[in-house]
């Protein structure tokens, strides 16, 4: 499931997933606001923490609308930090970057901190 976080504002949007994600998720939840905000902005830093019970994808069509917002909007992101999750997140992490035109980045659990503070200003990288 995808939880919209308080800590979004303006061209920045802040997610939490958590266990396995669903083609719903995608459908009602992160599209639709990602959608909302591409109107708005020309790019968006999108962050994305991962709660311990994160599990990946329910289904291939799931993992397909996955990597399909990376292929729908490849120059629409400038920065994304990934913070937490199990450790082949770090591996798909790698893999998105090649689909997007804007910085990836990777944080080990509890460094939501440091993640904001890359993704507002560049600092700690």
């Amino acid at each position: 499931m995808f939880e919209i976080l308080s800590k979004s504002s303006g061209s920045l949007l802040a997610i939490k997933a958590s266990g396995k994600l669903t083609v719903q998720d995608y459908e009602h939840t992160l599209l639709p606001k990602l959608e909302e905000l591409f109107e708005q902005y020309k790019q968006l830093k999108l962050f994305v923490t991962f709660s311990e019970d994160f599990s990946g994808w329910a289904s291939t069509a799931a993992a397909w609308d996955d990597m399909k917002i990376g292929l729908d909007h490849a120059g629409d992101f400038e920065k994304i930090a990934m913070v937490g999750g199990p450790e082949w997140v770090g591996w798909s992490a790698k893999l998105f970057s090649i689909f997007v035109h804007g910085e990836v980045k990777v944080f080990p659990i509890k460094n939501d901190t440091k993640a904001m503070a890359w993704l507002n200003d560049g600092g700690e990288s």
